[in-house]
């Protein structure tokens, strides 16, 4: 009978423990959350394009802001949405906006020497205005 007690106790200790541990996620689930963001970022920055064509900075400002809440350490958005805010005129935001992209840049020394004309454009643009 105590053996009975506990074999009883140990099963239902290991079946809340089961209960109450998290399913690990598997790699397929991680590639298609990845692609879904890829997909949404990519029709995002699809429409960016078309509002920067019309000028309409208002627009494509609010478009990347959504893309960075998807992708909030894209170095590329931050850039992106530094230029926009350099040709709306908003110069102090710009630069800071490019100094993020900087700082998430990492290696890409390419987008790094942008981020830098793009911050010595907007520091000049800010004196003269």
């Amino acid at each position: 009978m105590g053996h009975v007690k506990f074999i009883i106790i140990v099963l239902i200790l290991l079946l809340s423990a089961c209960a109450s541990s998290p399913q690990p996620t598997t790699p397929m689930m991680d590639i298609s959350s990845e692609q879904d963001t890829r997909r949404a970022t990519s029709s995002l920055l699809a429409k960016v394009d078309i509002q920067e064509a019309a000028q309409n900075w208002e627009r494509a400002a609010a478009l990347l802001e959504r893309a960075l809440r998807i992708e909030p350490r894209d170095a590329q958005l931050w850039h992106r949405l530094a230029q926009v805010r350099l040709q709306q005129g908003q110069y102090h935001l710009a630069a800071s906006l490019a100094q993020k992209s900087s700082a998430l840049a990492g290696n890409n020394i390419q987008l790094q020497e942008k981020n830098t004309r793009l911050l010595k454009q907007a520091r000049a643009l800010a004196k003269e205005g």
